[in-house]
């Protein structure tokens, strides 16, 4: 298996993850927020959905991002300079999908833009290339690696918790409907 083939493995994972998350719980649930520093499921849809569009549209490729291009800050109600980082708890708590339907429009944006860019990659050597995070440069495959892959999967790991709080199942609680062991 190649290094490109497994990333779109992994992205095959976390956006059906994430869809999961999107569905069988009402907007109520999604907004819950546990005692603490914790965040809603809802933040955490906005948040991933925005850095995974951050890396892979502004930084990989260059390239306006979708939330922007279809105006989405205003149509869902979230922050439209923010994706989420550096937000304070009361800023974070405050971050509400108002329309879930405007919200998972732009998600699959997301995801298919992810897929088409991967699909574009010839061999593993794409994943060499240099890109401009901040004052540092950085690979395609580090950013993907360390900014999403793990990353993502971490905040899954949120939705899980929370989910589990309020007596909803996890989601991907086992890869493409097969037994875990």
């Amino acid at each position: 298996m190649s290094a490109v083939d497994f990333i779109k493995g992994s992205f095959e994972s976390i956006h059906g993850s994430y869809r999961d998350a999107r569905e069988g719980q009402t907007l109520e649930q999604m907004h819950f927020v546990p005692e603490g520093e914790s965040h809603s499921v809802a933040w955490i849809l906005f948040h991933t959905t925005r850095i995974e569009d951050l890396m892979i549209n502004g930084i990989c490729q260059e390239k306006p991002h979708i939330f922007v291009e279809g105006n989405y800050a205003e149509r869902i109600g979230f922050p439209a300079e923010s994706f989420g980082t550096g937000q304070t708890t009361e800023e974070a708590r405050a971050v509400e999908i108002k329309d879930l339907d405007a919200f998972t429009e732009y998600a699959e944006a997301v995801y298919a833009a992810t897929d088409a860019f991967l699909d574009g990659m010839t061999s593993d050597d794409d994943l060499e290339r240099e890109v401009q995070l901040g004052q540092r440069t950085e690979t395609v495959s580090d950013n993907i690696r360390l900014h999403l892959i793990t990353h993502l999967n971490g905040h899954r790991g949120e939705v899980n918790l929370i989910r589990g709080m309020q007596g909803l199942p996890p989601v991907m609680a086992n890869a493409r409907g097969q037994a875990p062991f």
